[in-house]
C-alpha cells in the first residue's frame, strides 16, 4: 500500500477562512487568488470551508444548504487550479455551529440544563443568548442523520478535495456546556437507563455516566463521518480540530480516544499570543501523543495577531512561530481571514519567508525521531476523574515538569498512559500526579523501575482506580519507599533541605516555599491546591532528600497583610523528596505538586528540585544544551545523523501585566491589568554549546541547514560537542557522517 500523501513530507498549511454573515469580502475572492497566496507563501496545502456557520456552501449544486449568494469562491473549481500547481486543497465540514439549521429547527440546538441555546460565539456572560449567531446543533439531534453525514460526502463529492477537516463539534461534558437537549436526554435513557443529572457531582451515578457517555457520543460521531469521508474517497484525508487548550483541553482526550479513526489532528493553538511561548511545543508534543505514532499533528499560527483578525501579526511572531512548531515535531498551518487578507497582508511576506525555508530543508528533517531522554506521562484518566471540574490543576502540573525541561534544554516528549508500554524508551519518566492508575498501568511502571528505568513521582500516584475506588495508599509505595498518611491542606507548605543539604541543595534556601496567593481574592487568601503536602511516611531503604515542614500561620502577616508567604516553622516526620527504588532502577517522589508551582511562578528553585537529583541519581542524557532558558533546543535523529532545531525566543517582554485580584484595600488600577505585546525584537544569544550523540564513531560533517555553514565542534567521548558563536532567529544542527 503506497504512503499516503499527508505523510509525505512537511505540511505547510494555510487555512483561509470567510467568517461573516455579509460576505464583506466574500465577492472578491477567487480560486486563483488563494492559489496564488499559496504559491507565494510556498505553501503546499490549502484548507477552506466548503460550508460556513450561516450553513451557506461555497461549491455548487447543493441538495442541503444554499450557496453563499456573494462568494465567488467554488471550491471544486479551487481543487482543479491548486491541482495544477501541485497543491493540495483541505475542506472544512460539519461544522456543528449552524445558524440555518438553526433557524430552520430550533430544537435540534445544543441546550443548557435551563433551556438555553449553546453557543460558539462569545457572549457576554450577563447577556442574554437571543437570535445567535454560531449556535451549536446537536449532534444526538436528527441534524446528523439529516444534514452532517450527508454534508461529509456531498461536500467532497462535489469537490474532489483531497481531505475533510472536522472543525470540533464542542460537544462537552462541562456542566455550563453540557447538552440537555431532548434528544440527549432521550438517548441517554436508552443507552444508559438513566435520566441526565440534576447535579453537578462526580459522586453521582448519573452524573458520572453521563461525563463518559457524552465522550462516547463524539467518538461515535467522528468515526461515522470517517466512514462517510473514506466511502466517498477512500484517499481523502480525516482529521479532527482538538483545540487542546480551548474548550478546558476537552479535544485532547477526545483525539486520544478517537485515534483509531483519525488520520491525522488539528491542534488549533489560538492562544499562544497571550500564554506562554512554551505553548506551541506543549500541545504539538501533547497532540502527538494522544493522537499516536506516524500521524501528523498540523498546529495553527495565526497571521493575525491574537483576536485581531484584521491585522497582520509582527514577521517574527510569525517566523518563530512556524519554527517552533516545526522543531516539536508538527506541520505548520497559517491561518488568516478574508479581512486581513484584504486589510493587511504584510503576515504573508514572512510566511513566505521561513515557508521557503522549511522546504530547503524539509528533506533534512522529514522522517527524522526525536532524541528520547524524559517522558511525561499523560493521564486522562486523571484530568476527568479527579480534576473534572479544575482540569487546569491536571494540566498546569504536567505543563510544568514540560517547562523544566524546555527551559534546561533536556530531551523530553508526552506519553499517552494509553502507551505506557512504551514507557522503556525513556531514560527518564515522570508521572506528574498521575492520581488515577489501574493496577496493570502500575505493574507496567513497576516493570519499567525494575528494568532499569528512573521513575519521578510528584504529589500523588494512583489513589485512584478507573472505577473510582481508592487504594488508600499510593501506588508503588514498596518502591517509592513511602507510606501514604493523606494529604496536609494548607494555603502555604516548606521543604526543608536540610539533611541533604550539602550532598545536593548547596546554595538553595534551606526551606523552599510551596503555595501562592490567590488572584480570585473574594472568599480565600490562598489558591486553592497548591499549598498541599502528602502525609508520606518513608519506608526501610528510603534516602529522604528534604521533609515537610509547616509555616507559621496560615498566610503572612508582613508587606500586604494577608498575600505574603508566612514564615517557616516546624519540620514534620513527612518525607517531602525521597530517592526510593527497586531492581536496576530509581524512583524520586516528590509530596509537593513541583510542576504546578514551576508553571505558576517559574522561580528557578522549583526547577532545581527536580534537575539536581536526576543529575546526580539518572542516567545522563546523550544530548544536552547549555544555551540560555530562552532557546527552544530539540534534538532528533534520522538514520545515521544526529542534529537540533535552535529557535530563539529571546524577544521582548510579551506579557507584562496580569491580575492580583480584588481586595478590601485596592485602589484604582495604575493601568489595565491586561498588558499583553507581540515579539518584536529578537535578541541574538551566545556563546554556548550544543552536545550531540556519536554513536556511529566516524569522523562528522557538522553544519547549518539553513545557511550551509560549516560549525567547529570537538568530540566528547561517544558525542561530539558544538560550538555556536551567536543564534540569530534559528539553526539547525546537523551531525552526519563523511562520504
Amino acid at each position: 500500500m503506497s504512503t499516503p500523501w499527508w505523510n509525505r513530507g512537511l505540511l505547510r498549511v494555510i487555512q483561509f477562512n470567510i467568517e461573516d454573515p455579509y460576505g464583506f469580502y466574500a465577492d472578491a475572492i477567487s480560486p486563483e487568488d488563494l492559489v496564488n497566496l499559496a504559491k507565494k507563501a510556498h505553501a503546499n496545502t490549502l484548507v477552506v470551508f466548503a460550508r460556513d456557520a450561516w450553513g451557506r456552501v461555497f461549491y455548487r449544486g447543493s441538495r442541503l444548504y444554499p450557496r453563499h449568494r456573494r462568494a465567488r469562491l467554488d471550491v471544486a473549481g479551487l481543487v482543479k487550479a491548486a491541482r495544477r500547481e501541485g497543491l493540495r486543497v483541505v475542506i472544512m465540514t460539519d461544522h456543528t455551529a449552524n445558524r440555518y439549521i438553526y433557524r430552520r429547527h430550533p430544537g435540534w440546538a445544543q441546550r443548557t440544563r435551563n433551556g438555553e441555546v449553546i453557543v460558539l460565539e462569545h457572549y457576554p456572560v450577563k447577556e442574554r443568548v437571543r437570535d445567535p449567531q454560531w449556535p451549536q446543533i446537536c449532534i444526538n439531534s436528527p441534524a446528523f442523520e439529516t444534514y452532517f453525514i450527508p454534508e461529509a460526502e456531498e461536500a467532497l463529492k462535489a469537490t474532489d478535495a483531497d481531505g475533510v477537516l472536522l472543525d470540533s463539534f464542542r460537544y462537552l461534558p462541562d456542566p455550563p456546556r453540557a447538552c440537555y437537549c431532548r434528544y440527549c436526554r432521550l438517548r441517554f435513557r436508552l443507552e444508559r437507563g438513566l435520566d441526565l443529572p440534576t447535579v453537578d457531582d462526580m459522586e453521582d451515578e448519573a452524573f458520572r455516566e453521563a461525563w463518559e457517555w457524552r465522550y462516547h457520543v463524539i467518538v461515535d460521531s467522528i468515526r461515522r463521518l470517517r466512514d462517510t469521508v473514506k466511502g466517498a474517497k477512500e484517499g481523502a484525508m480525516f482529521f479532527y480540530n482538538s483545540h487542546p487548550v480551548g474548550w478546558a483541553g476537552r479535544g485532547t482526550i477526545v483525539t486520544e480516544r478517537a485515534r483509531e479513526y483519525l488520520d491525522a489532528v488539528f491542534a488549533e493553538a489560538s492562544e499562544t499570543d497571550v500564554l506562554t511561548v512554551m505553548m506551541l511545543p506543549m500541545v504539538t508534543k501533547l497532540s502527538q501523543a494522544a493522537v499516536g505514532e506516524g500521524k501528523p499533528v498540523l498546529v495553527s499560527r495565526n497571521l493575525f495577531y491574537n483576536l485581531r483578525t484584521v491585522q497582520s501579526a509582527t514577521p517574527l511572531a510569525v517566523k518563530q512561530g512556524v519554527r517552533s512548531i516545526v522543531a516539536s515535531g508538527g506541520h505548520p498551518m497559517a491561518t488568516i481571514f478574508s479581512s486581513q487578507f484584504f486589510e493587511d497582508r504584510r503576515a504573508i511576506d514572512a510566511l513566505a519567508e521561513v515557508y521557503e525555508e522549511m522546504e530547503r530543508i524539509e528533506d533534512k528533517i522529514v522522517g527524522s525521531e526525536p532524541i528520547r531522554y524524559m517522558g511525561i506521562l499523560y493521564s486522562s484518566d486523571t484530568h476527568e476523574k479527579v480534576y473534572w471540574n479544575a482540569p487546569h490543576y491536571y494540566t498546569s502540573e504536567i505543563e510544568g515538569i514540560a517547562m523544566m525541561a524546555f527551559h534546561r534544554h533536556i530531551p523530553y516528549e508526552f506519553l499517552s498512559m494509553r502507551d505506557i508500554h512504551k514507557a522503556g524508551r525513556y531514560k527518564v519518566l515522570v508521572a506528574a500526579e498521575t492520581d488515577v492508575l489501574s493496577d496493570e498501568e502500575e505493574s507496567a511502571l513497576e516493570d519499567y523501575v525494575e528494568e532499569g528505568g528512573f521513575l519521578v513521582v510528584t504529589h500523588s500516584i494512583g489513589r485512584m482506580y478507573p472505577d473510582f475506588t481508592y487504594r488508600h495508599s499510593l501506588a508503588m509505595e514498596e518502591t517509592l519507599k513511602v507510606r501514604y498518611e493523606g494529604v496536609f491542606y494548607f494555603g502555604y507548605v516548606f521543604v526543608d533541605l536540610g539533611d541533604a543539604y550539602r550532598e545536593y541543595w548547596e546554595g538553595l534556601p534551606e526551606a523552599v516555599v510551596f503555595g501562592d496567593f490567590s488572584t480570585a481574592f473574594t472568599r480565600e487568601r490562598t489558591e486553592p491546591r497548591l499549598g498541599e503536602l502528602v502525609r508520606a511516611r518513608p519506608l526501610d531503604g528510603a534516602k529522604v532528600l528534604g521533609w515537610g515542614r509547616l509555616g507559621r500561620s496560615a498566610y503572612g502577616y508582613e508587606y500586604t497583610l494577608g498575600r505574603s508567604t508566612p514564615a517557616p516553622d516546624s519540620k514534620l516526620n513527612m518525607a517531602a523528596i525521597t530517592l526510593g527504588g527497586r531492581g536496576l532502577g530509581k524512583t524520586l517522589y516528590y509530596s509537593v505538586r513541583l510542576g504546578a508551582h514551576y508553571s505558576r511562578l517559574g522561580h528557578p528553585d522549583y526547577a532545581e528540585l527536580l534537575l539536581r537529583p536526576l543529575k546526580k541519581e539518572a542516567p545522563p542524557p546523550e544530548a544536552w544544551s547549555d544555551a540560555p532558558d530562552t532557546v527552544q533546543t530539540e534534538f532528533f535523529r534520522k538514520g545515521d545523523t544526529v542534529g537540533a532545531h535552535l529557535v530563539n525566543l529571546t524577544f521582548n517582554e510579551r506579557i507584562l501585566s496580569t491580575i492580583t485580584g480584588p481586595s478590601k484595600q485596592s485602589l484604582p488600577a495604575y493601568h489595565p491589568s491586561y498588558n499583553v505585546h507581540p515579539p518584536r525584537v529578537l535578541v541574538p544569544v551566545g556563546p554556548f554549546k550544543v552536545r550531540l550523540p556519536n554513536t556511529s564513531g566516524e569522523r562528522l560533517n557538522v553544519y547549518d541547514a539553513v545557511t550551509g555553514k560549516s560549525l567547529d565542534y570537538v568530540s566528547d567521548g561517544d558525542g561530539v560537542l558544538v560550538n555556536i558563536r551567536t543564534l540569530g532567529e534559528y539553526m539547525v544542527i546537523l551531525a552526519e557522517p563523511r562520504s
